[in-house]
C-alpha cells in the first residue's frame, strides 16, 4: 500500500494520518509521540501484511517485462491507483472531502514529520494531488518520483513502458487484497486498544 492506502486505514482505525505515513520515511521510532508511534506501527504490520498475502504473490508472479523483485514497490502504487477507482466501495465519505481532511490533519502534524515529508505537505497544500494517484499519469508520476530519488530507480522503467498492462494486472489483486487490509488493520486496532486497557 502506498500513500492513500495509508491515510484510508488512517481514517478506518482514527488514528494518526501522519503516524500512517511516517513508515515510509527515515524516524527515530524513540522519539516519536505516542499518536505518532501507533500510526508507524500499524504502517509496518500492514506492510508485512500485504507483502505476504497471496494477492501480492500472485501479482508479482504475472507475466511482465520487470523484474519480480521490483514488482513489490509498483504494486503500492497501482494499489493506491484501484483504491480511488473504487473509492466508494471503500468509503462513504466523498473523495474530495476525504482528501481536504487529511491534508488538514497532515497540515496540524506538520511541525511533527521529518523534512521530506515536511516537503511533501507543503507540495500537496500548494496542489493537492492526492486525487491525481487515481490516474495513469499519477502513477507514473509516483513511480518517476522513486526512480530520482532510489539508487535502483531504473529498474522501473520497463513498468512503465508496460504501465498500462501493469495497473490492469493489480486490478483483481487489489479487490482481494483491500478488503482483508481493512479486516486485518481493525483487528490489529482492537488487540491494541485491548493492550492499552489492560495496561
Amino acid at each position: 500500500m502506498n500513500y492513500f492506502a495509508h491515510l484510508h486505514i488512517a481514517a478506518v482505525t482514527n488514528t494518526s494520518f501522519m503516524g500512517s505515513l511516517l513508515g515510509d520515511f527515515s524516524v527515530d521510532t524513540k522519539q516519536l509521540d505516542d499518536d505518532l508511534l501507533e500510526g508507524w506501527r500499524l504502517h509496518q504490520k500492514v506492510d508485512v501484511m500485504v507483502d505476504q498475502h497471496e494477492a501480492s504473490v500472485l501479482f508479482r508472479s504475472m507475466p511482465r517485462q520487470g523484474r519480480r523483485r521490483f514488482a513489490g514497490i509498483v504494486q503500492d502504487i497501482v494499489m493506491d491507483y484501484w483504491l480511488l477507482r473504487y473509492w466508494s466501495r471503500f468509503s462513504a465519505v466523498p473523495l474530495n472531502v476525504f482528501c481536504e481532511q487529511a491534508i488538514k490533519s497532515l497540515q496540524r502534524d506538520k511541525y511533527r514529520s521529518p523534512e521530506r515529508l515536511k516537503n511533501m505537505i507543503t507540495s500537496l497544500e500548494q496542489d493537492n494531488w492526492l486525487p491525481n494517484l487515481g490516474t495513469v499519469e499519477g502513477v507514473e508520476k509516483a513511480i518517476y518520483s522513486i526512480m530520482r530519488r532510489w539508487q535502483h530507480g531504473v529498474h522501473l522503467q520497463v513498468f512503465i513502458n508496460d504501465l498500462l498492462l501493469v495497473i490492469e494486472q493489480a486490478e483483481a489483486p487489489f479487490l482481494r487484497l483491500y478488503p482483508d487490509v481493512l479486516d486485518f488493520v481493525m483487528l490489529e486496532t482492537k488487540k491494541a486498544e485491548a493492550t492499552h486497557n489492560l495496561g
